[in-house]
């Protein structure tokens, strides 16, 4: 039976997110930091994940559904489902909890988004403090408060947006790439062809294959996925639509209330 101080040692000679994975502890706790953001690939793992946004927004994919994670706000995202985490082209930390499969079976079965109160703040720092190093001491206590306050956490209303999937291609990595830096972009599949060296058939037929969509419907879902923030921010509605690619509010509306499943006007009273 491993006693307290070998539990210690253990956690000691932790150095890699793996290694955190494969140990006994009902609650671990990691803190990542990039240089200039990063954008995540698709996996999973046994093991729960609460994952809170610091200083920037973060994205997260997880099933069929996206979300624009806010500052003070964290994923849930229950043990074996696909999910991916994004952040912005600039600096960001986010902290992470991974709760044991047989402890998360208590905490909820449907990803989504919950609000963070101060205790649970502080108890991903003080988690992660032992995880660096510090003294392991509060351990049981601190991972008691963690599940406890985890089952209270109130959900929040985030707006899935569609998943936008990044294609492997590098002519479609080109157009993709440049229309997430411009929504705004209205080029045709054949003038981005051009621009690719490939025919559009070509371009539509790898569209298809690589991210089980047509262009249009890719680059709508990508619109969509860049007008959320912006409304999240108070933005006006005439302006984000002009902004992600549309003439009128009234047509931007009508394909954000398909898309989205609510009507733009009323993002601001949801944040």
């Amino acid at each position: 039976m491993m006693t307290n101080g070998s539990r210690n040692a253990s956690r000691a000679r932790v150095r890699t997110l793996d290694e955190l994975h494969e140990l006994d502890d009902p609650v671990v706790a990691h803190e990542a930091h990039f240089a200039v953001g990063m954008r995540g690939k698709m996996h999973s793992h046994a093991r729960a994940q609460l994952i809170c946004a610091t200083t920037t927004p973060m994205e997260v994919v997880a099933g069929e559904r996206q979300w624009t994670v806010q500052p003070g706000r964290a994923a849930w995202l229950p043990g074996g489902v696909g999910h991916s985490i994004s952040g912005p082209g600039v600096p960001c930390v986010f902290r992470s909890l991974y709760i044991r499969p047989d402890v998360a079976t208590r905490l909820g079965g449907q990803a989504g988004v919950l609000g963070l109160s101060p205790l649970l703040t502080e108890l991903f720092l003080r988690m992660i403090e032992i995880y660096e190093g510090g003294d392991a001491g509060m351990y049981p206590h601190l991972t008691a408060l963690v599940l406890d306050e985890i089952s209270r956490a109130e959900p929040r209303t985030e707006v899935g947006a569609p998943p936008v999937p990044m294609p492997r291609d590098r002519r479609l990595k080109l157009i993709c790439e440049a229309l997430v830096n411009r929504p705004a972009d209205r080029r045709t599949l054949e003038e981005w062809g051009k621009a690719a060296g490939a025919s559009a058939r070509t371009l539509e037929r790898l569209f298809r294959a690589e991210t089980e969509m047509s262009f249009n419907t890719w680059r709508q879902a990508c619109r969509m996925a860049a007008a959320i923030p912006k409304l999240q921010q108070g933005q006006p509605v005439q302006r984000v639509a002009w902004e992600v690619g549309y003439d009128s509010s009234s047509s931007f509306s009508a394909i954000f209330r398909r898309v989205v499943g609510m009507n733009p006007a009323g993002m601001n009273a949801r944040h």
